[in-house]
């Protein structure tokens, strides 16, 4: 019996890694990202962001107040960083507004104004 011991342990603690990193590979989290936007209709905005390639990204929420309104943007992170490609994936997607925008401000998530495009994607970006 205490032969077994020892390799049952090594071989406990090298599935536990194997677990671990499996986890960390697949498990995601949602963060918020920087967006640009341009009207389509009086309440219908597009917003672009960008993210890292087959991860997702999707309009969480939609804030709305009378001088602002913050969409909530967010792409799907791994929770463990890998290397990945270093281009950069567009996301395009649709915002029905409760209001027309007028003149409110368009801010991110986290508090950045968005970036008003002259037109939609490919016209649009996110840099500027």
């Amino acid at each position: 019996m205490r032969r077994l011991r020892r390799p049952l342990v090594a071989l406990g603690a090298v599935s536990g890694v194997a677990v671990l990193l499996y986890l960390s590979l697949y498990l995601r989290w949602p963060v918020e990202r920087p967006l640009a936007y341009w009207p389509i209709g009086g309440q219908t905005l597009g917003i672009l962001v960008g993210d890292s390639p087959n991860l997702g990204c999707a309009v969480a929420s939609v804030d709305e107040s009378s001088d602002a309104v913050h969409i909530h943007a967010q792409c799907w992170e791994r929770v463990v960083p890998v290397p990945q490609e270093g281009m950069l994936q567009p996301y395009v997607m649709e915002v029905t507004l409760q209001a027309p925008l007028g003149t409110r401000s368009v801010y991110d998530g986290s508090g950045n104004p968005g970036r008003l495009c002259p037109g939609p994607f490919p016209d649009c970006n996110i840099a500027g």
